[in-house]
């Protein structure tokens, strides 16, 4: 039992080092500055200049007490974290020698403002990871498109074209790099995870395996991203840069596509010998799905009640547009009370643009009905079948539809012909036939279908092979 208050208590102290630590540098920096003017000026400041290097040296040794406990978790580096403690503690007993030793203080301050730069760099590595501040500011998703991607490789064989492509490398890698890099690499392993291998991905962390490929919604890579941002598990945490709507996207897609860490292969047919057209365009990942401009009332008092109550009830809800009057809603950390929450949403139904309503095996999809602005809907593993396909037939704005893991046939498939304006269709693990693709194909030539109908080849993270197009 003590040995467990120890242990907290510890923790508690090490968790005061980042706030304990810019008090001293503060400090020490301001006596600095005050004995060069001293020289300049021909003013005596000593004894000013003695006080601030006392109290400076003082919480410069708290710091590093902190420091220490808190490196002791085992989250961080540990070779970044010998240079960061050890130029810490230089700076410390530095400062405490030149409270004593005035006549060479000078000099000792030259030396100690070197070791103060020296101790924030490792520092700043530790919190935010390697060039940090060289990193550019612009969002990952601007490398996405398949038209820039270097390692998109065309391939003819026997009339039949084939496009390789590198998903992780080439889109998950950029987000993490970007959003997640600066807790989980080999400069710091918050909770003992790490996500800039395949490798450590694949291990997990203190708490166990991360992801589980194929199966986005039991992976915690995923499902971490989508929680409400105020949850404590929810990533990256409250003050951290967030992933946009497309980055957990990708992330998602990559996962329920089995997790490729290396080649993917595709088979396609190119509409014209332009291999920089669209039709190489990796799948979805051109895809942004910009709200439309429309004129509507902006969220009321009563809409902000209703939005709190389904904050409440775990509903996910993510808010956008100029004015944030488009709400997003995701469902997946709902247990129970599935159909009445989504009736209860029914009252900002105008608002909603997005519904996420995942591994429902009772929904009642007449509910779905009056959501007349809806652009992105997920039916992912829910109970739904054929007959159910008629409730989409009022969603005049529907743009993504996805099915993955429900039991309709081309039966249905054939209904969402008739929803003029969807662009991108999911079909994974459905019980559609490939004749009944071809012939909503026809009917909708313009319409993306993704049956899932990708071979992966084994990953190769350390060399991967790149293919060259046989011209």
């Amino acid at each position: 039992m003590e040995i467990t208050r120890l242990a907290l208590f510890s923790e508690f102290v090490g968790q005061l080092h980042p706030l304990l630590i810019h008090f001293p540098i503060g400090i020490l920096l301001m006596a600095i500055a005050l004995q060069f003017f001293q020289i300049f000026s021909k003013k005596d400041f000593n004894s000013s200049i003695s006080i601030l290097v006392l109290i400076g040296s003082i919480f410069a040794g708290l710091s590093c007490l902190a420091g220490w406990l808190l490196a002791s978790t085992g989250d961080y580096n540990d070779e970044i974290v010998f240079f960061h403690r050890w130029s810490g503690i230089a700076t410390f007993f530095l400062a405490l020698t030149s409270y004593f030793w005035i006549r060479y203080r000078p000099f000792l301050f030259g030396v100690l403002l070197i070791l103060i730069v020296l101790t924030g760099h490792y520092g700043s590595i530790l919190t935010y990871g390697e060039g940090y501040f060289l990193k550019p500011k612009i969002d990952s998703t601007v490398i996405i498109s398949a038209k820039n991607r270097r390692s998109l490789q065309i391939e003819k064989v026997q009339g039949e074209t084939k496009a390789y492509f590198y998903p992780y490398e080439d889109q998950v890698v950029p987000i993490l790099k970007s959003k997640c890099y600066s807790c989980h690499s080999i400069q710091k392993m918050k909770g003992g995870l790490r996500l800039d291998s395949e490798f450590f991905i694949r291990k997990g962390g203190k708490h166990g395996r991360i992801m589980m490929s194929g199966n986005a919604l039991k992976s915690h890579l995923y499902t971490y991203l989508i929680l409400p941002e105020d949850d404590d598990l929810h990533m990256p945490p409250i003050g951290k840069r967030q992933l946009t709507r497309m980055e957990i996207q990708l992330i998602e897609q990559w996962i329920s596509t089995g997790a490729p860490f290396g080649e993917v292969e595709q088979k396609m047919v190119l509409a014209s010998n332009d291999l920089t057209s669209s039709a190489i365009d990796l799948p979805n990942s051109d895809l942004i799905l910009v709200e439309k401009q429309m004129d509507i009332a902006p969220l009321s008092p009563t809409d902000n009640l209703v939005l709190d109550k389904l904050k409440d009830a775990k509903i996910s809800i993510v808010y956008s547009g100029s004015k944030n009057q488009w709400v997003s809603l995701n469902f997946i950390n709902v247990k129970s009370d599935f159909n009445a929450l989504l009736a209860q949403s029914k009252s900002i139904k105008t608002h909603v643009t997005e519904l996420k309503l995942n591994n429902s095996d009772q929904m009642d999809f007449s509910e779905l009905r009056d959501f007349s602005n809806l652009r992105i809907l997920n039916l992912g593993h829910t109970n739904l079948k054929d007959d159910d396909v008629d409730n989409f037939q009022g969603l005049d704005q529907l743009e993504q539809l996805n099915l993955y893991g429900t039991k309709i046939t081309d039966v249905g498939l054939m209904k969402l012909a008739e929803c003029q304006h969807l662009k991108v269709l999911y079909l994974w693990d459905t019980k559609v036939s490939e004749s009944g693709i071809n012939e909503l194909k026809k009917k909708r030539p313009k319409l993306k279908i993704e049956s899932g109908q990708f071979t992966f080849k084994l990953a190769d993270t350390i060399s991967p092979k790149r293919l060259v197009s046989n011209k």
